[in-house]
């Protein structure tokens, strides 16, 4: 009987788990999202993105209560309601910033499982953001400068 309810124990431990990485992945699936959208200068798409990392985080944070993460993800939800309210394309672009800064800092506390990420730099803007794959395509400027940056560092 013990066994059988260590295993179980084991087992909702483990499911437990996984529902907090697929909150994590749903994370950042989102904030890769709001990238792309703002790479195509998408504003409607952007602000979708927002609302739904804004709905992650607040799902993530009670789970977070004493975690070395809990500050951050308080942060980035203040960044977020910010960007919630911007109007254009280029509103969301200037709290990307600091959106990422603090998804950079996540995804070093390795939050997000063993997905290989990447951290680019754009000299122009001065500024950092968090990419899946090891290709520029700025966020910041679109269009106007799509491949200004360099990939910084990789994330394992």
């Amino acid at each position: 009987m013990k066994t059988v309810f260590l295993i179980l124990m084991s087992w909702v431990g483990l499911t437990a788990a996984q529902a907090q990485s697929n909150d994590w992945n749903q994370l950042l699936k989102d904030y890769l999202v709001l990238e792309d959208a703002l790479v195509g200068s998408n504003a409607n798409d952007a602000k979708e993105a927002v609302a739904k990392m804004q709905k992650e985080v607040q799902q993530l944070l009670p789970e977070a209560s004493g975690k070395a993460y809990q500050k951050e993800l308080r942060f980035l939800a203040a960044y977020l309601e910010v960007a919630g309210k911007a109007s254009s394309v280029e509103d969301i672009r200037t709290r990307f910033e600091k959106i990422s800064g603090s998804m950079i800092v996540l995804a070093n506390q390795k939050v997000f499982g063993s997905e290989t990420l990447y951290v680019v730099y754009c000299p122009m803007k001065k500024a950092s953001w968090l990419d899946d794959a090891n290709e520029v395509k700025n966020p910041y400027y679109g269009k106007a400068m799509l491949t200004c940056g360099s990939v910084t560092k990789t994330i394992n």
